[in-house]
């Protein structure tokens, strides 16, 4: 058995964009981390790999920023990679429908005058909306914007209806909102969570709603990360977990290691998903009423798929899929012999299919491709990806919201970070980051 008096401030368990947060705040505040990753891997569930059959660099899963993401571009910033990161001037999203239409949500105000206005009138210039539900969908914004809308224990669709949103309002427009931002459908998630990305994304001020795009594998955008801590006084062990926190007295006394080194340090922030900080926990502790909803947490999936085709794709960066199970279509480059064109495609809240077999999901994808883009109705699909993330988040119910943990817990010299605890925010990189500054600033 190992035993090291720690010459570190705090520990932080995991390097997801939680603990990289909580590690970049801990320096700021003039504490010396030690963060500790179980995988060989930098980022958490934000990372990239090799595919070995095309030699292309794929991500475990598309991840796109917007402009109100103020936390996470810190970090970024920190690191020097936000110029790895492409930004749209305003939002625009083209729509692509099965029967080969397609229209354009182009966010665009006046002169520089963006933001809500932008927002109004790109969703006035839909073409597949009708007047009265442009008129109610409007109103409805107009009520978000001046807080009169009282979501209380609802869910989205609750507060949708109640709000005179049509179906056809909901499908084409709330749907693909509340999938992409909250990755969860609309019967289910927290009206509260929804009002505040609303609030603070579609609805907020400038360039909160452009979307921005990594034009890198996302690994990459972490990859400085160990120097800089190591240049702060810092460190990272990968490759590595713990086997439990030693908590004597409501006290925190440090971590054992899977290898079962004793690592004594005053101060700990556990930036793991909440069945994982369950299984270190010390059973004297995972009872208390601050711990005690973990095991009660729900999860959703996000299906991420890459398609390598023999035909170019049109010049778009992105889109939306609607009326299909795809989601979301963005364009990648390849580097893989015969491929014109890969494709990375997003089904989120996937519980329907998350069940087919890989090659299914596939050839579903790529015929709804061919049918949206008629460009692509003889292309042919030489190379596939299909990665499935069973517990991909925290599905933010509105049960799961009142029962989100504080960062602060009641044993003294230990908090929680996570996209899943009490951040008033999504479970996203945003509220992952958010929530590392917030367990910071309590050491």
């Amino acid at each position: 058995m190992n035993s090291q008096n720690s010459k570190y401030d705090v520990i932080v368990l995991g390097a997801g964009v939680a603990g990289l947060s909580a590690a970049i705040h801990a320096v700021r505040r003039g504490l010396k981390p030690l963060v500790i990753e179980s995988t060989a891997y930098i980022g958490g569930r934000a990372r990239s790999f090799t595919d070995r059959v095309s030699g292309d660099i794929i991500d475990n899963g598309q991840h796109v920023m917007m402009g109100c993401y103020a936390s996470f571009f810190d970090l970024l910033t920190t690191l020097g990679s936000m110029g790895k990161i492409k930004k749209q001037d305003v939002l625009t999203i083209p729509f692509h429908f099965p029967d080969g239409s397609n229209d354009l949500l182009h966010a665009k105000g006046i002169g520089n005058m963006h933001g809500p206005l932008g927002m109004a009138l790109g969703l006035l210039r839909l073409s597949f909306l009708i007047g009265k539900d442009k008129r109610n969908l409007l109103l409805f914004a107009i009520r978000v914007k001046l807080g009169l809308c009282k979501p209380g224990s609802m869910t989205a669709m609750e507060l949708l209806l109640s709000e005179s949103q049509s179906q056809s309002v909901i499908e084409k427009v709330w749907v693909p909102v509340i999938l992409a931002t909250m990755n969860g459908k609309p019967e289910e998630v927290s009206a509260k969570i929804f009002i505040t990305v609303l609030n603070r994304a579609f609805f907020g001020p400038g360039d909160s709603s452009s979307l921005y795009i990594p034009q890198c594998g996302l690994s990459e955008l972490f990859e400085p990360f160990q120097s800089w801590i190591e240049q702060q006084g810092g460190a990272i062990i990968q490759s590595n977990g713990v086997r439990h926190i030693e908590i004597t007295d409501e006290v925190v006394r440090g971590v054992r290691l899977l290898d079962d080194t004793f690592i004594e340090c005053p101060n700990v922030i556990s930036a793991i998903p909440p069945h994982a900080l369950l299984h270190i926990l010390p059973e004297s502790v995972k009872h208390h009423n601050h711990f005690s909803s973990l095991d009660r947490i729900r999860y959703s999936p996000i299906i991420s798929l890459y398609l390598w085709f023999d035909k170019a794709f049109p010049g778009i960066d992105l889109a939306a899929i609607m009326e299909s199970s795809t989601q979301w279509i963005f364009r990648k480059s390849t580097i893989m012999e015969h491929g014109e064109s890969l494709l990375a495609l997003t089904i989120s809240a996937g519980d329907e299919i998350v069940n087919m077999s890989t090659e299914d999901i596939a050839q579903t994808c790529a015929k709804e491709v061919r049918k949206c883009f008629p460009e692509m109705f003889d292309a042919r699909l030489i190379h596939w990806k299909v990665i499935k993330e069973k517990m991909a988040t925290v599905l933010i119910d509105p049960e799961t919201e009142e029962a989100r943990p504080d960062q602060l817990t009641p044993v003294k010299g230990f908090y929680l970070a996570g996209d899943w605890t009490n951040t008033g925010l999504p479970a996203t990189l945003e509220g992952a980051a958010c929530s590392g500054g917030i367990a910071a600033s309590l050491i």
